[in-house]
């Protein structure tokens, strides 16, 4: 099947709200050209787009999906919100909710043919902030279907809901903050920045390059999400999460 139909299934889905009925190809695609058709549903959706996610930057978020390693997302300017925000959504969807930690960019970092350090691309960080993520697949089998399909899938963004923009953390901050989760008011199991690759600085630094080595660069304003680092669980419909993590404050959604 060509890559234009593939595009055009999974931009409908999106549009929709609805989830596929079928995968458009039996059989996944690779990573590479699994990114390339999200590029893809990108354009063909024509939407604003408000920067990157990284899904699978937790071992925990790797074994829930059968993933071997992180891979990149689009995030859409009409689906960010702020703290305390109503969260649109639908009853059907599954709304996990991901407590993450946030970058907006200060100035672009483009593509070239060397690797970024990762003083450079923390120089480039603009403001940090706590955030929760909000994941739905549009896949027939959901969270069951193969990880290229999620890759597709635009890496599952439903939304993204930031708490308030904080000045860049030292270095050493990023792997050791501590965050918390409350689920309706029953605390869940919180984490450290250290399950996101390493800590958020790692991570933001693996997506500059990661995206580097397709010639793709980051824009100044670009919002970078980083990966769980705490518990993941599926909100229902009048749920409120509150998310607290050491440094950064709280940001809070009612769906």
């Amino acid at each position: 099947m060509s890559d234009a139909t593939v595009i055009a299934a999974f931009a409908a889905a999106r549009k929709s709200q609805s989830p596929l009925d079928h995968l458009p190809e039996d059989v996944p695609p690779g990573l590479e050209r699994a990114f390339e058709l999200q590029c893809g549903v990108t354009r063909e959706l024509g939407w604003t787009q408000a920067g990157w996610k990284i899904g699978c930057t937790s071992e925990r978020a790797q074994i829930a999906l059968k993933a071997t390693g992180p891979f990149p997302g689009t995030m859409f300017s009409h689906r960010v919100y702020t703290s305390g925000d109503h969260f649109p959504t639908i009853a059907e969807n599954k709304r996990v909710a991901e407590p993450e930690v946030a970058f907006t960019m200060a100035r672009p970092l483009p593509p070239r043919g060397t690797p970024y350090g990762l003083d450079e691309v923390m120089a480039a960080v603009a403001a940090v902030q706590v955030a929760i993520e909000v994941v739905h697949p549009r896949t027939p089998r959901g969270f069951g279907d193969a990880v290229p399909w999620f890759i597709v899938d635009g890496g599952l963004n439903e939304g993204i809901v930031l708490g308030e923009a904080k000045k860049p953390l030292t270095r050493d901050q990023y792997a050791s903050l501590k965050g918390e989760v409350m689920w309706n008011g029953r605390a869940m199991q919180g984490g450290i920045g250290s399950n996101a690759l390493g800590g958020g600085d790692l991570a933001l630094a693996w997506l500059v390059n990661h995206l580097n080595g397709y010639g793709v660069g980051l824009k100044e304003g670009d919002i970078i999400s980083t990966g769980v680092i705490t518990e993941f669980f599926s909100a229902a419909l009048g749920d409120v999460i509150e998310v607290d993590f050491e440094h950064l404050g709280k940001v809070t959604v009612r769906f």
